[in-house]
C-alpha cells in the first residue's frame, strides 16, 4: 500500500497542512515516522519527536483534503499533543482505500463561513 506516490501525497499534505504553523513544519523537518498502519478505509502515521522540542497545546488541523486514483475523497487530520507532531490521520468518506494510489490532487478546505 505505500508506494512513492503515497509517500510523496503525505509529504505534501502534511506541508500544506502546517502552511500557517513554521514551528510545527520545522518539526516535520527531523520528524521519523515510528509506526503507519492502514485501516481498509485509510491510515495513521505516528511520529518520534525529538524531546527538546518545546511543550504547546494540542490541537488538530483538517484543512486539506485530497481526490485519489481521479476518484476517491479521501480527508486529512493532524493531531498535535503538547506542541509535538503525534499522528496523521489519512480517511475517505465513503470508499475503501485503494490497493494503489496512481494519482492524487491535493486541496485546502475552505474554513470561510458565509
Amino acid at each position: 500500500m505505500v508506494n512513492d506516490i503515497f509517500k510523496d501525497m503525505e509529504n505534501k499534505a502534511l506541508r500544506l497542512i502546517l502552511r500557517d504553523h513554521p514551528p510545527l513544519l520545522n518539526q516535520l523537518k527531523n520528524a521519523v515516522i515510528a509506526k503507519r498502519e492502514f485501516t481498509g478505509v485509510g491510515f495513521f502515521t505516528d511520529f518520534l519527536i525529538d524531546n527538546n522540542v518545546f511543550c504547546g497545546k494540542n490541537m488538530q488541523i483538517s484543512d486539506v483534503g485530497a481526490k485519489i486514483n481521479n476518484s476517491v475523497e479521501i480527508g486529512f487530520v493532524l493531531f498535535i499533543e503538547k506542541g509535538k507532531l503525534d499522528f496523521l490521520e489519512g480517511y475517505t468518506y465513503d470508499a475503501p482505500w485503494p490497493d494503489t494510489i496512481k494519482t492524487y490532487k491535493l486541496y485546502v478546505i475552505s474554513t470561510q463561513k458565509m
